[in-house]
């Protein structure tokens, strides 16, 4: 099966977490036979890309950060061109499409999403917890006896609030979490990572309800506070056994639904 990626967000700036969603996404690729042809960046136009697109059997659209507020309609419209499916997404305030009817499949990365998928038009929505949770690099590093106390990251809507996401290396930014006993995370994938790496970690909101939506789906929404100073505040020591046992069971599950999720885009009975 011949795929093109569209949105691979490695292609427009260098954050830790795209580097491992994309590492993600191309190791169960190679896991299930399939032939990356191309990926193609948030903002390539699907009319300067014909040729790529046609050669395609499917379009993965990796929704990723992109798809709020109206913003990058255009990676929802390819489904009335090309069979496509729209994978790993955060959804917020969007118009309804008819487009989203068209996709093969639809997954969000937490309910939230999914919801107001169904609302905007999409018929058959999973949730599937984000790619990165799934990466095989991220799950086998070591992280070693933390030197410091508390690390703050930075936020979309903060860019001076701490630690930028911004790095060559995904591992270098693994480097930085590690030596730190606890984390305040503004950012999503750093949220991520902490609940891979069993980093102690609380968080303030980013531009989207991402965060809260996987906190949610966690449940433990009570790690998500309303602002920085708040999460500065209330940033645990060291998780209580009912928190590790509840991150612990959404990575375990979130690893196996990526795989089935692949699993799922690798039939073709699905671009008959």
């Amino acid at each position: 099966m011949r795929v093109v990626l569209y949105n691979d967000t490695t292609l427009i700036n260098k954050h830790f977490g795209p580097q491992f969603v994309v590492q993600s996404a191309r190791e169960q690729m190679a896991k299930c036979g399939m032939e990356l042809i191309g990926s193609l960046h948030r903002d390539a136009l699907p009319d300067d890309n014909r040729a790529l697109l046609a050669q395609a059997d499917l379009v993965i659209v990796n929704g990723e950060g992109s798809l709020h507020h109206g913003r990058c309609r255009h990676l929802v419209d390819i489904a009335n061109e090309y069979p496509a499916a729209l994978i790993n997404c955060v959804y917020q305030e969007n118009e309804p499409n008819e487009a989203l009817s068209k996709f093969l499949v639809v997954t969000a990365r937490e309910t939230r999403s999914a919801n107001h998928l169904k609302e905007c038009g999409a018929r058959d929505v999973k949730v599937v917890p984000d790619l990165m949770f799934g990466s095989s690099l991220l799950h086998r590093w070591k992280r070693g006896a933390p030197t410091l106390d508390i690390g703050m990251t930075d936020n979309v809507v903060d860019r001076e609030s701490g630690h930028p996401p911004f790095t060559p290396d995904a591992v270098d930014y693994l480097r930085w979490l590690s030596q730190y006993r606890r984390i305040v995370c503004g950012r999503y994938h750093a949220a991520v990572a902490c609940c891979v790496l069993g980093i102690p970690f609380s968080c303030w909101p980013s531009n989207t309800w991402k965060i809260e939506g996987m906190l949610d789906d966690m449940r433990l929404p009570d790690l998500c506070f309303a602002s920085k100073e708040d999460a500065v505040q209330n940033c645990p020591s060291q998780m209580n056994a009912a928190s590790q046992q509840k991150i612990g069971n959404y990575v375990s599950t979130a690893t196996a639904k990526i795989e089935q999720l692949f699993d799922q885009l690798c039939n073709r009975t699905l671009h008959v």
